[in-house]
């Protein structure tokens, strides 16, 4: 058992898939940390940082009750970011989680799908984060991607509901359906 699992992503909208391996994550430890990306270091475009993480905390909230781990939103990435205006990489996540909560690196594990397990290597001083910390591969509940849920609102389409997070109905994601994908 963990005692951390840092989940993080950008979460382009959070969807069921989400919600299935946080509570998948919190078999393996005994606190699970949702991560959500504050500044991606890809480039890549997302809602904004406040909407995103007060979803992952209606959600969060909403599977606690049958969660076997405590389970929260961190906005470290956040923090992070507006410390310094480059790129946040995982491993950064990480050692910071590990010196602050003074723990060992093998006890915290990234929360990974098979294909960034994958990527790890090239991955930011990746090397060192497979040798430094654990991996915990946990599969998204397949055919729900944060992409594919985008497409549908963007085109005025209702989501089917076994895409949706807990906690979420398809008004939240208004946003997206009013600047597309």
């Amino acid at each position: 058992m963990f005692e951390l699992a840092l989940y993080g992503g950008a979460f382009n909208p959070p969807h069921a898939g989400h919600a299935q391996v946080m509570l998948k994550a919190a078999r393996h430890a005994r606190r699970v940390l949702v991560v959500p990306s504050f500044r991606h270091p890809d480039g890549k475009r997302m809602a904004d940082f406040e909407q995103r993480a007060l979803w992952l905390q209606a959600i969060t909230g909403h599977l606690q009750a049958q969660c076997p781990a405590e389970l929260a939103v961190s906005r470290l990435e956040q923090t992070l970011a507006l410390a310094d205006p480059g790129p946040v990489y995982s491993i950064t996540l990480l050692e910071r989680l590990a010196d602050d909560l003074a723990l060992e690196g093998k006890r915290i594990a990234l929360v990974v799908g098979e294909d960034v397990a994958r990527q790890l290597p090239r991955f930011h001083r990746g090397r060192e984060l497979l040798q430094r910390f654990s991996i915990l591969c946990i599969e998204e509940q397949p055919g729900v991607r944060s992409t594919v849920l985008r497409q549908c609102l963007a085109r005025g389409e209702t989501p089917p509901s076994q895409w949706l997070a807990p906690g979420m109905n398809p008004l939240n994601y208004g946003l997206y359906a009013a600047h597309g994908s």
